[in-house]
Formats: structure tokens, sequence, C-alpha cells
């Protein structure tokens, strides 16, 4: 019997020449899997919140500036801006200006009392007779 080959559907194939374009020639199809369910989770959800800001809009159709708007809002979400690096090296020059607390001389181990110890006994066993 000859071996039938699978077809791909043409998502996968889409993704399959994706990766290959970028230097990825050797995956697993779950790979694949992986990506065309991220891709689908993403065009949803951007659909879904452009669909929400035409609707708050007041408007009957989805458009393109409502797509924009909900990229630019997912985009933001997924990768915030960091501060500037100044302000972070002036935050941390404030910080570090003042002197570590001293260290006790009773430093070590410290444990709780023993009655809230989880090791100690909480019962008394009754001495057995043998006869």
């Amino acid at each position: 019997m000859p071996v039938v080959k699978k077809k791909l559907p043409k998502d996968s194939g889409i993704i399959i020449s994706l990766m290959k374009e970028i230097g990825i020639t050797e995956f697993e199809l779950k790979a694949v899997n992986q990506l065309l369910e991220f891709a689908y989770r993403y065009v949803t959800d951007i659909l879904e919140d452009a669909r929400l800001y035409s609707v708050h809009a007041e408007k009957s159709v989805v458009t393109v500036a409502d797509i924009k708007l909900a990229i630019q809002s997912r985009s933001e979400k997924m990768s915030p801006e960091l501060p500037p690096r100044n302000l972070l090296m002036d935050i941390a020059y404030d910080i570090n200006s003042e002197p570590m607390p001293l260290i006790r001389q009773n430093n070590g181990l410290r444990l709780p009392p023993e009655r809230f110890s989880l090791i100690t006994a909480n019962q008394r066993n009754k001495r057995r007779r043998h006869y």
C-alpha cells in the first residue's frame, strides 16, 4: 500500500513558511499547533477589543481605527514602558546612600517558642500496664 501523506491545513502551511523564512528548519508539528492557537487567540482578542471600542463609540461597524487602537492597547499591556535609566539610577543612589542596619549580636537561627513548634508533642500517652 502506498503511504498517504497528511495534507496540512492552509494556516499550518503559512506558519511553517514563516518559520522557514526566519531560519527555523527543524521543529515539531506541536510547535506549529501552539503557534496557530496563539495566533487565533491573539486575533480573536484584538477583534473583540475592537468591537468593544466600536460599541463604546456608538458606531455600527468596526473600523480600522478601532483595530489599531486595540492592537496599541494590547501591546502596551504586554510590554509596559520602563522608566528612564537616569531616574532608576537616582532612586538607586538615594536608597544606597543610607547605611544598612547593624547586625544584632544574637544572630543565628531563631526559633519560635516551643509551644508554637510543629515538632513538639501535642498529646500525652497513657502508660499501659502489662499483666
